[in-house]
């Protein structure tokens, strides 16, 4: 484990940021795609490395475990869904302001489910959400929604720079823990 990990993943995290910057760009969104891509490959990886007992305990003291860091990436997943979906199919939807770990965690969707149950299910959804993307347009990035209470308008592309951001940090977080 790299001590001070944390200084590092920012320096990581600003060259990925350079590399999908929040206009919108062909190369920038491909950056996205490969990033989405490449995060169940990466999971599946890091997951062979713990079993159901292992996974519920975190590497560092006080930090998430593998389980729950998964299930907090599941559920980042399927708010995507409740924000890309209506901004594809309806004009600048509003939104609610749902959170991964205040509102989607209560719902207790992935309880009974086994480590490998879990890397699966996390494959599933991220193949369905890049069976979407593979049929948009690029127009279709720019679609918007709107957040109950805010008046900012933000895109599908906005969203899944994102998410992608967001993959990339976990997984690098991961892999500083495990010291890889």
């Amino acid at each position: 484990m790299i001590k001070n990990y944390k200084s590092e993943l920012n320096i990581l995290l600003s060259k990925k940021k350079k590399e999908i910057p929040t206009v919108f760009s062909v190369t920038a969104y491909k950056n996205i795609i490969e990033t989405l891509r490449e995060t169940p490959q990466k999971i599946s990886l890091l997951s062979k490395k713990f079993d159901n007992k292992t996974s519920l305990t975190p590497v560092i003291k006080g930090k998430w475990s593998f389980r729950e860091t998964l299930i907090h990436i599941l559920n980042i997943e399927i708010l995507i869904y409740t924000t890309i979906y209506p901004a594809y199919l309806l004009e600048k939807p509003i939104v609610y302001p749902l959170h991964a770990e205040r509102d989607i965690k209560k719902l207790n969707l992935f309880n009974d489910f086994t480590l490998t149950e879990l890397v699966n299910e996390f494959k599933s959804e991220r193949r369905k959400l890049l069976n979407f993307l593979e049929g948009l347009d690029y127009k279709d990035l720019d679609r918007k929604i709107i957040e109950k209470n805010k008046t900012r308008e933000e895109s599908i592309y906005w969203r899944l720079r994102g998410l992608a951001l967001h993959d990339f940090t976990h997984i690098h977080i991961l892999n500083f823990q495990l010291g890889f």
